[in-house]
């Protein structure tokens, strides 16, 4: 954190390296910080790993970005509305207040299919990605399916477009 600190105040080493440049060195950082705190602080790991995936660097382009950030998800927003709402309404009749609260939940379902697909499309054909992309792929289709009515029609044409769309915001 301090070391965020002290680039983004304009504070330079002589040189990056062993980085390519400023951006490399500020998206690993955030990266970092996301992957060291993705169990502990979901929230901040989430907004640190946003932050590496918008910066011009190889953290963009890197499919455990985007694992990290399905994980901080999973394990934070929903798992709390998760819990909450199975506590509050499961098994009753649907109320309004029932209703957004499930619309809530798949408003982070929804970034976690985002995210897992992002890192499915970027694992590619890379050998050294491809046991971690299936394991990717399943939970993709499982949280897919939830939102799609037991359906994975349409999910390869998501996993295609995915890049080509902005990043959903935490």
């Amino acid at each position: 954190h301090r070391a965020l600190q002290l680039i983004e105040s304009g504070k330079a080493p002589d040189s990056w390296s062993p980085f390519k440049n400023k951006e490399d060195v500020l998206a690993s950082l955030n990266y970092a910080i996301g992957f060291y705190l993705h169990k502990s602080n979901p929230d901040a790991a989430i907004a640190s790993l946003i932050r590496a995936a918008q910066i011009d660097s190889d953290r963009k382009t890197s499919p455990s970005t985007y694992y990290y950030l399905a994980l901080a998800y999973q394990s934070g927003p929903y798992k709390k509305l998760s819990a909450d709402y199975s506590t509050r309404f499961a098994n009753k009749a649907e109320t309004p207040e029932s209703k957004t609260a499930l619309e809530n939940v798949y408003k982070v379902v929804d970034k976690i299919i985002d995210a897992y697909a992002r890192a499915v499309a970027l694992a590619g054909n890379d050998a050294q990605n491809q046991k971690a992309k299936a394991a990717w792929m399943q939970l993709l289709t499982d949280f897919y399916k939830f939102r799609h009515e037991t359906s994975d029609a349409g999910l390869n044409e998501f996993i295609a477009g995915v890049l080509a769309k902005p990043l959903p915001p935490p």
